[in-house]
């Protein structure tokens, strides 16, 4: 084999390594981009009616977060919070009190969670389980 022939060949098998390389950047380039759109834009999960219970020796509430979409908007809702508890004073149940909160949230797509912009909570949803958590709270969907 002359030198030339060697140099061919070397020249090949170089084109080819890079070649190589060159693919499998752009395969792990698609597989990001694929990951990044997998996140779902679908939110049709979020609107609804969810309800806690909640009970300590000092009261007994049940919290209802009714959330709706706001209109001509993606990624802003409305959000009402309704209280009832009764406090315990000597072990006795007292007077039902009731209190109602309007909030607005805003969905982040990127991080799957809904800031409540009043008061900086994130509320995080589990279609999957047809609940959201609101802090250490569990509200299942009705």
């Amino acid at each position: 084999m002359s030198l030339r022939g060697t140099k061919q060949s070397y020249q090949r098998t170089t084109n080819h390594k890079v070649m190589k390389k060159y693919l499998l950047t752009l395969a792990a380039i698609a597989t990001i981009l694929v990951a990044c759109h997998s996140i779902s834009k679908d939110q049709s999960f979020i609107p609804g009616t969810y309800v806690n219970q909640a009970q300590s020796e000092f009261s007994v509430a049940n919290d209802t977060l009714v959330i709706t979409q706001a209109k001509n908007t993606e990624n802003i809702y409305l959000i009402t919070r309704k209280t009832g508890y009764r406090r315990i004073s000597d072990g006795k149940l007292q007077g039902l009190q009731h209190q109602v909160k309007h909030w607005t949230g805003m969905w982040d797509d990127q991080k799957q969670l809904m800031q409540i912009l009043q008061t900086g909570n994130t509320l995080i949803f589990q279609p999957g389980q047809n609940s959201l958590l609101n802090g250490t709270s569990i509200y299942g969907k009705l």
